[in-house]
């Protein structure tokens, strides 16, 4: 996934700087001297974007200091600068700016896309790291190659995420005060047990057998990145090579997605989320004064996990009793699922609504919101609660590699007849090795078809 990271990145600053630009536009065209038409500042935005990626601009952006950056501004200003006279020259009359007017903009558009600039990597090293969100990163190493690629990875100037721990293979006796020590036979468990999204290794290959290593956690579905300096090429599978902060490092994932799917597949979230929010605003009119007869709340709130193991809070409509939760391990005896998912048939915790709301999916409206703000997303895997994740094996942690959905491929394959977690895990993986745009909209289609006929939910 490091491609897909990189690309999503200079999307973002892209979209940033534009609004700058815009800004600048905004600003210089108040001057009567600029002489802007009305075409102008739509075109300035427009020739924003073919500058950024002419000039290169967002090389090694978060890495570079006042002086590199300021640098870097200007010379993507001059790239904007002949693509203004190059544009006023072809589109006479169309599009056109004073020799003032180009001034005006030069000098404010540098100085507001060096303020954006300086902004992003100040929300990038102080922010960033300490959102849920923020990508988590464990790092494998010896202690002969430990100071270099420690400093690096402690640093979000210099990796994009936050350092959460690290395994010191030859040196049991390591401490340090910001960042947890995990020992070398505790190392698989915790990387199961908490939110990793990506493993650095950084061993001596002629002491350690690091194909091992990658292909363990490759299993989980978890991105390995190895230090080419450490790794024998002729074991290689899939992989993709970058450099960070003077090192060549080899990333291997199970997947890489195309950067266009990923943003085309949150915009989908997006929208299908503010639908379905109004959806759920309207049924609730009526949905919540009849959950609320038996004197509990509307709303079901609960813990469960999600990408990479991330908690978050989980909404639905209440279709149970208000004791369910205590009452479920008195029941645990008639669960029909193998493995880490409980399901019983005619489960006695369910009211006379709740069957109704279950029944036609409408108890899953409120998980919307949880979409909106990123959590989840429309189409991906079930996410499980938290008892039921922590009996999960390294393999079967691999389907949180993907931000759960409120659909997936097991809801709209007969879910109620698969009583395998296994099963439930192998569609999981299905999904996500052959996961595109297009496969998320072809199951909300099928979503759509099984909610109306009223199949699989129970």
């Amino acid at each position: 996934m490091g491609e897909e990271r990189i690309e999503l990145e200079k999307l973002n600053i892209v979209l940033f700087q534009s609004l700058a630009v815009l800004f600048s536009a905004y600003i210089v065209s108040l001057f009567k001297d600029a002489e802007y038409t009305s075409q102008t500042i739509a075109i300035l935005y427009l020739l924003h974007f073919v500058s950024f990626y002419i000039s290169n601009i967002a090389y090694r952006f978060y890495s570079r200091g006042y002086l590199d950056e300021l640098f870097q501004v200007l010379k993507y200003n001059v790239f904007f600068a002949v693509g203004i006279t190059f544009t006023s020259f072809m589109l006479d009359g169309v599009f056109s700016i004073s020799r003032r007017g180009m001034i005006y903009f030069f000098l404010l558009n540098t100085f507001s896309v060096y303020v954006m600039d300086l902004l992003l990597k100040r929300y990038r090293k102080s922010v960033s790291p300490r959102r849920k969100s923020s990508r988590k990163i464990f790092l494998i190493t010896a202690t002969s190659r430990m100071e270099k690629v420690f400093d690096i990875l402690h640093s979000p100037s210099l990796y994009h995420g936050e350092l959460i721990g690290v395994t010191v293979m030859d040196d049991t006796d390591f401490a340090h005060s910001g960042v947890r020590v995990v020992q070398p036979e505790q190392m698989m468990n915790f990387v199961t047990k908490e939110v990793v999204d990506e493993v650095f290794i950084n061993l001596p290959s002629e002491d350690y057998n690091i194909s091992d290593f990658v292909s363990e956690f490759e299993s989980m579905g978890i991105d390995v990145t190895v230090n080419l300096n450490a790794f024998n090429f002729a074991s290689l599978g899939n992989k993709r090579v970058r450099e960070v902060g003077g090192l060549s490092v080899v990333t291997f994932s199970t997947n890489f997605y195309k950067p266009s799917h990923v943003f085309a597949k949150r915009l989908l979230d997006i929208a299908g989320a503010l639908f379905g929010l109004l959806i759920c605003g309207l049924v609730s009119i009526v949905l919540v004064p009849l959950i609320r007869k038996d004197g509990g709340p509307a709303f079901f709130v609960q813990k469960r996990v999600g990408k990479n193991g991330r908690y978050f809070n989980f909404y639905k409509f209440r279709s149970m009793r208000v004791d369910a939760e205590e009452i479920k391990k008195d029941l645990m005896a008639q669960n029909t699922m193998t493995g880490g998912m409980f399901k019983m048939e005619n489960d006695p915790r369910v009211t006379p609504i709740g069957r109704f709301i279950r029944k036609t999916s409408l108890d899953e409206l409120p998980q919307f919101y949880n979409v909106l703000i990123g959590d989840m997303s429309l189409v991906g895997t079930r996410p499980p609660t938290v008892d039921e994740y922590q009996d999960y094996t390294p393999a079967q942690k691999r389907r949180l590699s993907f931000k759960p959905g409120i659909t997936g491929l097991w809801q709209v394959s007969g879910r109620s007849e698969i009583t395998d977690f296994d099963e439930v895990v192998k569609l999981d993986v299905a999904y996500m090795d052959g996961w595109t745009i297009w496969r998320d909209i072809q199951i909300l289609l099928k979503t759509v078809k099984v909610v109306l006929r009223k199949e699989g939910a129970k």
